[in-house]
């Protein structure tokens, strides 16, 4: 190869890179951030009544609220389009101290037949948030709060019991206290901020635990995966698990963003799961919803 091929190849190949490291940049920070997939999931649930009608239960975690943009009212059509029956958010509700509006703004803007459920996550203990405004704010959005307690939602299929763990990564947790009012009758529903709180469930009669905290790696390079991940959850990062004894996990890839409004083959999602009775878990069926 001559000494002009070889300049024309470098020059092709500094263009390509140049070109590719644009195009990551703009899906990353532009495109992947605002582009909410929707991820469709049918559970069963052994405890409900064999006649139990079908539930719809929205997961979403880590919504990281800094503002109502697109994503933040994308989100609230994609939810109350679903007619769901039951709202859980497994913490991390801000991004920053004073976003109490945009907060109960976004909250109040969901709806749900049964009721609708949150729990804090360390983001929220770290920008002082519980300790303020937060559980005003929760309240008059109609969200119930979950602070080592649980609620009933009765329904024509039974009742269920929601259980909520307040943080664990801030030391905030006591399952124990959660989950005084259980019985081993019930079908229960666990909300936890982090998934790491699997490994230490006891003998408890939880069914099925909801947790995000993970944002699925928020960024992720192909044969790579994820370059970063809490501490702990690797093995958790992102849709349904089995863990011991008996339950089932599911982990929300989360909605928004932490540090870096940076997403990378790593979209922000809403899971919308059909909760049904009896037999073995469903299979997964996902949809995208992209910009419009």
């Amino acid at each position: 190869m001559s000494p002009l091929s070889r300049s024309l190849a470098k020059r092709c190949a500094l263009f390509a890179a140049v070109l590719l490291a644009l195009v990551a940049a703009v899906d990353g920070t532009l495109v992947e951030p605002n582009w909410i997939e929707v991820v469709r999931t049918v559970e069963r649930l052994p405890m409900l009544r064999s006649f139990a009608p079908d539930l719809t239960l929205v997961h979403i975690s880590d919504i990281h609220i800094g503002s109502l943009g697109y994503r933040e009212r994308r989100a609230i059509d994609i939810i109350n389009d679903a007619r769901p029956d039951i709202i859980v958010l497994s913490g991390d509700l801000v991004r920053g101290r004073d976003r109490a509006h945009d907060l109960e703004t976004f909250l109040g803007s969901l709806h749900a037949r049964y009721g609708k459920f949150l729990v804090w996550g360390n983001h929220d203990y770290w920008d002082g948030v519980p300790d303020t405004w937060g559980p005003e704010v929760v309240q008059r959005a109609g969200f119930t709060l979950l602070r080592n307690s649980s609620r009933a939602i009765y329904y024509p299929g039974g009742k269920i019991v929601i259980a909520g763990l307040d943080d664990p990564i801030t030391g905030h947790d006591n399952l124990r206290l959660a989950m005084t009012r259980v019985s081993r009758r019930d079908a229960c529903i666990l909300v936890s901020h982090t998934p790491e709180v699997v490994r230490s469930l006891g003998n408890w009669d939880i069914d099925l635990v909801l947790a995000g905290h993970t944002h699925g790696g928020q960024v992720r390079l192909p044969f790579v995966g994820a370059l970063w991940v809490p501490f702990g959850t690797r093995d958790y990062l992102e849709g349904w698990f089995d863990v011991p004894p008996g339950v089932r996990l599911h982990v929300s890839r989360g909605l928004g963003w932490s540090w870096l409004p940076i997403r990378f083959f790593c979209r922000p999602t809403i899971d919308i799961i059909t909760l049904r009775a009896g037999g073995q878990p469903g299979r997964t069926a996902r949809s995208s919803v992209g910009q419009s």
